[in-house]
């Protein structure tokens, strides 16, 4: 049986959800594991042991988080002749989110031939324009976005190519619409966490859960570094909602993700 590894980028548990779906749906075909792309792991061997990966990832102004990106470059050698599946994940639109990514892959040697994007629920939590849902209120976006994973597995067992966002539209939108505004402020955007001290109780669960180590507890209080990756995790794990990241407001609610 084919060996298929999937490396995923996960904020708050949607992508991860995604990631893992898959490779169980595929299981028929492909001897399949997911497994944490910021995580400790001999990613170049696994990488080179498999006969296709896959790169999951939420989509952030219609491109891949930085994580993600520096994953691919770092591996660059061992993606070149590689057969590899985008699965992105989306709120609302992305426009040309997969192949954002697709099309750095393709330039280093890898071979595309199925993308797809994923609608979830929604974890940005301080921001008021968006509502967080949890538990059974996301009962239907999650069943709409699991059949979409469903078509897509069969497409990939059935080795029928599919890639979503590779059109001259979807791009146009992805990169009108959202990403030459978000690259432009990306580095910038690194520095906008925030942390209310009179808030926080020093737990450390923030730190804790970093993906990207940004976040360090000193005299007491959780103090941001700079390099935020916009995931999300820390301000939806909070015990104090002290944290805060394009929004304004503390979360009235925290995304709790889905099972």
């Amino acid at each position: 049986m084919k060996k298929l590894n999937a490396f995923y980028f996960s904020g708050t548990g949607n992508t991860r959800y995604v990631a893992n779906r898959l490779c169980k749906k595929l299981s028929a075909v492909y001897s399949a594991a997911a497994c944490d792309m910021t995580k400790s792991a001999d990613f170049s061997s696994l990488i080179k042991n498999a006969d296709c990966i896959m790169l999951a990832f939420p989509v952030y102004g219609s491109s891949p988080p930085l994580p993600v990106r520096r994953f691919v470059l770092r591996h660059a050698q061992s993606i070149a002749g590689k057969e590899v599946i985008i699965a992105a994940t989306q709120y609302i639109f992305s426009g040309d989110g997969a192949a954002s990514l697709g099309r750095t892959v393709e330039k280093l040697g890898g071979i595309v031939k199925f993308a797809e994007h994923f609608d979830m629920p929604n974890n940005l939590s301080d921001c008021k324009f968006f509502a967080i849902k949890n538990g059974a209120e996301n009962a239907a976006k999650l069943e709409k976005a699991e059949r979409r994973m469903d078509n897509f597995a069969k497409r990939i067992e059935e080795g029928r190519p599919f890639r979503r966002g590779y059109g001259v539209l979807s791009r146009a939108v992805g990169y009108f619409g959202q990403r030459m505004f978000w690259r432009r402020s990306e580095k910038q955007k690194r520095n906008a966490l925030k942390i209310d001290a009179a808030k926080c109780v020093g737990c450390g669960l923030c730190a804790k859960q970093c993906p990207v180590g940004n976040i360090a507890v000193t005299d007491g209080v959780a103090r941001a570094k700079g390099g935020c990756v916009f995931c999300y995790r820390c301000v939806n794990i909070c015990p104090q909602k002290a944290v805060t990241l394009f929004g304004k407001i503390s979360p009235a609610e925290q995304y709790k993700g889905v099972k």
